[in-house]
């Protein structure tokens, strides 16, 4: 089922020429848009399960690291949390991986828009943090 969530955020990328696509799960539909910035590129779901305007936007596998460098990247991260408020950076410790997060919850027109505007917000901050989160790797 794809939920009307979805359909909005679908059109405001489209109207903003961001290739994106849909998925339509059993209990979620799930709008996927990749993105580049200036200094990497990832993938951002926009994930929707229900009638109403909840909206949950994940960045998985932003970096990949080796489980070694994990005290090293909770540290990079709870410092960029710290930093920033409108995007939660997350260390996934099965993957070793960092991944981003921000719910949020819309009520009336705008959400295609706003959901828009995060993204671009999201990737300004991803390209604030990314060379820090780098730079454990490289240590």
């Amino acid at each position: 089922m794809v939920f009307p969530a979805t359909d909005e955020i679908y059109e405001a990328m489209k109207a903003h020429e961001l290739n994106s696509g849909i998925e339509a799960r059993e209990e979620s539909s799930v709008l996927h848009v990749g993105i580049n910035t200036e200094k990497t590129s990832f993938e951002a779901l926009y994930i929707s399960r229900s009638e109403r305007n909840d909206v949950a936007m994940r960045i998985y596998n932003l970096i990949k690291f080796p489980p070694d460098k994990l005290e090293q990247m909770l540290d990079a991260v709870n410092a960029a949390n710290l930093r920033f408020r409108f995007l939660k950076f997350t260390v996934d410790e099965q993957n070793d991986s960092v991944d981003a997060a921000y719910d949020f919850t819309i009520a009336g027109e705008g959400l295609g828009e706003s959901a828009y505007e995060l993204l671009m917000r999201a990737a300004g901050i991803i390209d604030d943090c990314y060379p820090v989160f780098m730079d454990v790797l490289k240590s």
